[in-house]
């Protein structure tokens, strides 16, 4: 499955993943830790809270009415003050029931009523409705106490009184010892579910946080061996070592694609420097023996040069005195049998030429299409390392991401903190909570400092590889330079050796021509004159004929000594590199 994957959804997979498991752990501990605090304000102040202090105000008003009945009964004072009393007994005895009611109702609301006390096993409405009997009757008792006693002597200590009084206010104690147990007991099963959650969590975050760096490892390693083996390959390459081995496998991921790439170009170098390395080999043979041919014909031309002048001065003697004829005539066969002889030699020499220059011309095409070939696999492998690049700079965008979410999750947790500060003693589980958030955005922000710090070396060795094939691109061009000028010289050889031959067959026509005239000389003397002069004007332009001949082998030596030199120039640029 990892391969069929390529290097990019890999990555992302690799960052999104753990982006999403972060953000549900987070939303997840804010729902938690917001729920539990709606509980504990919930249960603790709108329950606990305001119906303790309602159950307390409730007794102080208990006591106030008790005050004033004694106050009332103890006939010591005025009628002021007894219209006051009896408005404050009122008063309170209406608050103490308002109250209770209230108390009543909240713990109603929240399903309290049937919460009994721990010991007495009674549960806050048999408390609320014993107040409520104990109390009525203390209030039905001391009115009418008040209502008949004119002093109120003795009554003020009446124990039965009292003892109704305070099993009215025992049912009221036993009720906040009630509530008092529930709110212990509430929290500690906030803080035991706290604790389950914080270590669901923990958990979580250690499986992501072994996820992340298995993961990363796994990419990063193959990242890194692919890169490397590039690297290697490539500085091979550079130092003229084409011995690497391609692979037999490849993966279908970029990467895998980059690795066939550079060594299906190595491969294609390697058959192209050889081809070079023949090919070179061949001209080079060959322009040794077009500059031997070239130096014999040389030779040849300068003999038939000098035979022909020699012609020339045994003519001239002829025609000025006919007793040396026969003397001429004989010089005169001779040398043109030596011309006859050089212009066959010539001949093959220029024939020969003419075959390898063509043959040369050839193999100098097929040269420059294996570098125009290898031209266009370095382009390629360019573009491929190019968008190597693009990706690398797609992961340090992605990197950048990570890190500015893990620093807004710092900042998130760093507020936690100080609204648990402000809660206090409530508000130190949350403070915990917000601590582990905090390290996890720290943890976050080393391992992306981690990931840019791994895609800036990957940039380095790529720009490495870039310069690498920069070099290789900037030899091939020049070999094909070099070769369009080696093309010119051969062409410009192909020229001159077409001429040549084009010279010799005339030249060995005059000679045929020359050598049938001195049998007629020989034949007859009676024609010696005619002869003669004919023989002269023949002779001049053979003389002129072979000096332009001796013109265009110079040149044709010059030009082979150029091929030679360009057939040094591609041996040496050849055996830079090595290939078994």
């Amino acid at each position: 499955m990892a391969k069929l994957l390529s290097i990019r959804v890999r990555l992302l997979l690799l960052l999104l993943v753990p982006s999403m498991l972060y953000l549900g752990t987070s939303v997840f501990l804010l729902q938690q830790s917001k729920s539990n605090t709606e509980v504990l304000a919930s249960s603790l102040y709108e329950t606990t809270n305001k119906s303790t202090s309602l159950i307390l105000n409730a007794d102080r008003d208990m006591y106030q009415a008790l005050t004033a009945y004694q106050l009332l009964v103890s006939g010591t004072m005025t009628a002021e003050e007894k219209t006051k009393q009896l408005k404050a007994l009122k008063d309170n005895i209406d608050q103490t029931n308002t109250r209770v009611g209230q108390a009543a109702d909240i713990m109603n609301a929240k399903q309290l009523l049937q919460t009994a006390h721990t010991e007495t096993k009674l549960t806050i409405e048999q408390n609320i409705a014993g107040f409520h009997t104990y109390f009525d009757q203390w209030v039905k008792e001391a009115n009418a106490v008040v209502q008949s006693s004119s002093t109120g002597k003795g009554i003020i200590n009446d124990a039965k009184l009292i003892a109704t009084f305070e099993k009215g206010r025992e049912g009221m104690n036993q009720i906040g010892e009630i509530l008092d147990a529930y709110a212990k007991s509430s929290i500690e099963e906030i803080q035991a579910q706290h604790d389950k959650t914080a270590k669901t969590i923990y958990i979580s975050v250690a499986i992501i946080v072994i996820l992340l760096t298995t993961a990363g490892w796994m990419v990063i390693s193959q990242i890194m061996k692919t890169v490397k083996n590039i690297v290697k390959v490539t500085s091979q390459v550079a130092a003229g070592d084409l011995r690497h081995e391609p692979q037999v496998n490849y993966t279908k991921c970029e990467l895998g694609q980059i690795t066939e790439s550079v060594d299906i170009m190595v491969s294609k170098i390697k058959g192209l420097i050889g081809t070079i390395a023949h090919n070179t080999q061949f001209v080079h043979d060959a322009s040794v023996e077009l500059s031997d041919s070239s130096k014999e014909s040389a030779t040849a031309s300068e003999h038939v040069a000098t035979s022909i002048q020699e012609m020339t001065q045994d003519v001239e003697m002829q025609a000025r005195s006919s007793v040396e004829t026969s003397r001429a005539i004989e010089e005169m066969t001779i040398g043109i049998q030596r011309v006859a002889e050089n212009s066959g030699v010539m001949a093959e020499h220029s024939s020969l030429t003419s075959r390898h220059a063509e043959l040369g011309n050839d193999l100098l095409g097929k040269l420059q299409q294996q570098i125009v070939n290898m031209l266009t696999s370095v382009e390629q492998l360019s573009q491929t390392v190019q968008s190597l690049t693009r990706k690398s700079e797609e992961i340090g965008l992605i990197a950048s991401s990570i890190t500015t979410f893990a620093n807004q999750t710092n900042l998130l947790s760093l507020n936690a903190s100080i609204e648990a500060a402000r809660a206090g003693e409530h508000g130190k589980g949350f403070n915990v909570v917000a601590n582990e958030i905090r390290k996890l955005a720290s943890q976050s922000i080393e391992s992306a400092e981690g990931i840019n710090q791994l895609i800036h070396e990957t940039r380095v060795e790529i720009a490495s590889v870039s310069n690498s094939m920069n070099a290789t691109k900037q030899e091939a061009s020049a070999g094909s330079s070099m070769m369009q000028e080696v093309n010119q010289s051969f062409h410009t050889i192909m020229q001159s050796v077409t001429h040549i031959v084009t010279q010799i067959h005339e030249t060995s026509a005059i000679t045929q021509q020359m050598s049938a005239s001195s049998e007629e000389i020989s034949a007859t003397m009676d024609q010696s004159a005619t002869s003669s002069t004919h023989i002269l004007n023949k002779s001049q332009g053979v003389a002129a004929a072979t000096e332009e001949q001796l013109a265009m082998m110079q040149n044709i030596a010059a030009a082979s000594e150029q091929l030679r030199s360009v057939v040094n120039t591609l041996n040496e640029s050849v055996a830079y590199f090595k290939m078994k």
